[in-house]
């Protein structure tokens, strides 16, 4: 109870939209979009540079593998680093509550299951084909 009663440090309230942003976007996005999303949700809170930052210094947040740099660097959200993120600060419950945790289960399962049909779709003619497939989606 006591976790609810103190509001969160500004950084520690950007991670948590960053996270809500990539879990809404199948755990990926590139770096412009989710600046401009987080700049335009909070402009008198948050900057691009301060979401760049975030990015760039927390463990859940990875360099993702992209051919296209549309929108600079392609980030990915580790769900393992994150959920030793929420312990190691003690954010479980507040995760918990904003229903981090349920987003993340349907998107390990969603990974999973492509993971699967790309495996079972695989025959030795487009084995470059099915690797590519699996390698962006756990990159």
């Amino acid at each position: 109870m006591a976790d609810r009663q103190r509001p969160l440090p500004l950084t520690e309230t950007l991670v948590f939209d960053i996270v809500e942003y990539l879990l809404t976007h199948n755990g990926y996005g590139y770096s412009t979009e989710i600046s401009s999303y987080m700049v335009e949700r909070k402009p008198r809170r948050y900057t691009s540079r301060e979401v760049v930052g975030i990015l760039r210094n927390r463990p859940m947040f990875r360099h993702a593998q992209s051919k296209d740099r549309r929108g600079g660097i392609r980030w990915r959200l580790d769900l393992l680093q994150l959920e030793r993120y929420f312990a190691q600060k003690g954010y479980q419950e507040r995760a918990n509550e904003q229903g981090i945790y349920d987003s993340m289960r349907e998107l390990k399962l969603s990974q999973i299951t492509k993971t699967i049909n790309a495996l079972e779709s695989m025959d030795t003619s487009n084995i470059n084909e099915v690797y590519e497939n699996i390698a962006t989606l756990w990159s």
